[in-house]
């Protein structure tokens, strides 16, 4: 077994048994499985496109899907700047969500890296005027800190915290706090699979277990590391 496979299968085994053991903590659980086609420009400037499907109720029910399209260019070495348009649509109706977000990048040792990334984030249904007095913009504010570390150059472990703000005229209240444990797992020098549980802290006392798989493919400007 290749050490990339050993990896996954070690990580996935410690995913099954945290899910067997804390499956009567959680209130719900939730998947967000995506697909998404990557492409580099050059080493700055990134555009990518990303499909979601949103399952809820243990997984069981089908809640959206969502588009997203995502643009991010690297300032400098240790800051990157990003928008990111998502639409939703589902069985109620459709809605944008729009996220501006720049990351701070830091690296304290050899394969080790500590990033944080502020992103402002705003949801609408439409702009019209008719629409945003019945259905006004919400807005939120994320700040997500996390540690990551590189196994090899085809394996990155990684932890993350992310605290939602939600926004209203000035004041902030807490909205939720979503911690992550994952692993980004190169198959080829284009091909990318990510894994990682979420555990979601809702405002409302609720907490949900979020299991999700991701696959990237990246034309472009790819290099090895």
């Amino acid at each position: 077994m290749y050490p990339t496979n050993k990896t996954l299968f070690l990580f996935l085994l410690v995913l099954f048994i945290g899910m067997q053991t804390q499956a009567q903590v959680f209130d719900d659980w939730e998947a967000r499985p995506n697909v998404s086609l990557k492409h580099k420009f050059n080493k700055k400037l990134s555009i990518a496109g990303t499909y979601y499907l949103y399952l809820d109720k243990n997984m069981s029910k089908y809640d959206k899907s969502v588009i997203g399209t995502e643009v991010g260019y690297k300032v400098n070495s240790w800051m990157k700047a990003g928008i990111d348009h998502r639409y939703g649509m589902e069985p109620k109706g459709n809605y944008h969500d729009i996220r501006y977000s720049i990351t701070f990048d830091y690296n304290p040792a050899r394969r080790w890296k500590i990033a944080y990334r502020p992103t402002l984030q705003q949801e609408f249904i439409s702009l019209k005027k008719e629409h945003l007095s019945i259905n006004p913009i919400e807005y939120f504010l994320r700040n997500r800190l996390t540690l990551s570390y590189e196994i090899s150059n085809d394996v990155d472990l990684y932890v993350f915290t992310e605290n939602y703000l939600s926004v209203d005229h000035g004041d902030y209240s807490f909205h939720r706090q979503k911690s992550a444990l994952g692993a980004d797992f190169g198959i080829s020098q284009r091909s990318e699979i990510g894994t990682r549980f979420e555990v979601l802290n809702k405002s409302n006392g609720k907490m949900i277990a979020r299991p999700n798989l991701s696959y990237t493919y990246t034309l472009g400007d790819v290099k090895k590391k």
